[in-house]
């Protein structure tokens, strides 16, 4: 059964994510610093980390992230100086603990010049050894990007690079304050294969203000036109009770609940009908990514950068509001640049809140992302791992999974629950069914709509 704007719209709600904390406590904004460096000192590698780098020249107007614009280069000098107070200063368990996976985020990366970036690399490996086989990933702004920094990142061993694009409408575009040109995006993703760059990964969202199925058509045929590894095709979320900034939009401009829906089906058909695989709820890969091969095998996992190939393990957050993944803890870093500032370059409490995760959390936490990532969750490894019997433990939320089932959407037996293919974009809705804390947040007020 093919999925139309309809089925869509019928489960279609405030949700979360699930893509970096599935089934998280409520946050403890009195989280003690020693919640922070007793996790780290657990840690014995390899483990990831993740660098957040807030600055930008410019707001977008559907931005989501936390960022600062800026333009004078000297807050990039001081960035970087406190920074690197913050990795000297790191409790770690070795002087210099391994890593399999950087990835570099924010904001703009590239907002920094070759030579700060050159910086960056230089004082992570203050206390981090990246290891040969790394997977080291970049985030970047067509706009603001050279060639220069492009060749840094690829003498520093970077070789996956995500272009934030979002469209190629010029009328979307001027909507959203992003000025960008399909030709300069082409000569990049040209250039980045020239200099070795293996995996590239386009950003599209769908939803923007003045967007029609149309008009989204064109930025599809010219995202497959450059033929990018990776495609992430993200909602754009409205919450501008969150990111006031977004009250810039024209609401009245933004697609409906039936033309995001719409547009959702438009991209994932012509992305399967161009060869690439649908990975997850909002990913699309050449059969030969890695991503792809991860998800047909079943060892797909998902953390705060994203899916990954290597499911589970610590992921180190470095920067202002970075968040951190302990294991049985989230911790994240002050999120005002104001105040991370003033603690990294103090040598004060970094932390601005955290969460302990109790067993149950991290049960249905291995559940959700287990689900959301390979739709087909085998009861005996989590019986297994946590010494529980799934049907018994979960009686209550698979039940409560009926009407999806009688739709079509999942299925299961005395083994495993299964997604089905017409299932698979609803996946998020039978996650949530598992999520211990989702009712009686506020669900409007936290989340936006599902699709």
């Amino acid at each position: 059964m093919e999925p139309t704007p309809e089925l869509l719209l019928r489960y279609t709600r405030p949700g979360p994510r699930y893509t970096s904390y599935p089934t998280a406590p409520a946050w403890q904004t009195d989280f003690p610093e020693s919640g922070w460096t007793e996790g780290l000192q657990k840690l014995d590698g390899p483990v990831s980390v993740y660098v957040h780098v807030p600055f930008c020249e410019e707001q977008c107007s559907y931005c989501a992230c936390n960022m600062v614009v800026a333009r004078r280069r000297a807050a990039g000098t001081r960035y970087l100086d406190a920074l690197e107070k913050q990795v000297r200063a790191l409790p770690l368990s070795a002087a210099r603990l391994d890593v399999d996976r950087l990835h570099l985020g924010g904001g703009t990366p590239t907002w920094l010049d070759p030579d700060e970036l050159e910086r960056l690399f230089d004082l992570i490996a203050l206390r981090f050894r990246i290891l040969p086989e790394a997977r080291i990933s970049v985030e970047a702004d067509p706009a603001v990007t050279r060639v220069e920094h492009l060749e840094t990142l690829s003498k520093r061993g970077a070789r996956r690079l995500s272009l934030g694009v979002q469209s190629f409408d010029e009328v979307v575009l001027a909507a959203v304050n992003r000025p960008q040109r399909f030709e300069d995006i082409r000569g990049m993703v040209d250039e980045a294969r020239w200099l070795g760059f293996e995996r590239l990964n386009l950003d599209l969202m769908y939803g923007l203000p003045h967007q029609t199925p149309e008009r989204f058509a064109g930025t599809l045929a010219k995202a497959i036109a450059l033929r990018p590894d990776r495609l992430a095709v993200f909602g754009y979320a409205h919450v501008p009770w969150i990111k006031p900034h977004q009250k810039k939009l024209d609401e009245a401009a933004l697609p409906g609940p039936a033309g995001r829906a719409t547009m959702y089906l438009q991209a994932r058909a012509a992305l399967l009908g161009a060869g690439y695989e649908a990975v997850g709820i909002d990913h699309f890969a050449l059969p030969d990514d890695p991503l792809a091969a991860a998800r047909r095998a079943g060892t797909l996992g998902r953390d705060f950068m994203g899916y990954t190939t290597r499911a589970g393990g610590a992921m180190i957050g470095l920067g202002m509001s970075a968040i951190s993944d302990l294991g049985d803890r989230y911790v994240q870093h002050q999120a005002k640049l104001s105040r991370w500032w003033k603690a990294a370059e103090e040598g004060g409490p970094l932390v601005e809140k955290g969460a302990i995760l109790s067993a149950d959390d991290q049960l249905r936490r291995a559940v959700i992302t287990g689900l959301m990532c390979n739709l087909r969750l085998p009861y005996a490894p989590i019986e297994r791992r946590f010494g529980v019997d799934f049907q018994q433990h979960f009686a209550r939320e698979l039940a409560g999974l009926a009407d999806m089932e009688e739709a079509g959407l999942v299925e299961r037996d005395d083994a495993a629950l299964r997604v089905t293919d017409s299932g698979q974009l609803f996946v998020r809705n039978a996650a949530m069914r598992f999520d211990a804390y989702l009712s009686g947040r506020g669900e409007k007020q936290r989340f936006s709509q599902t699709v």
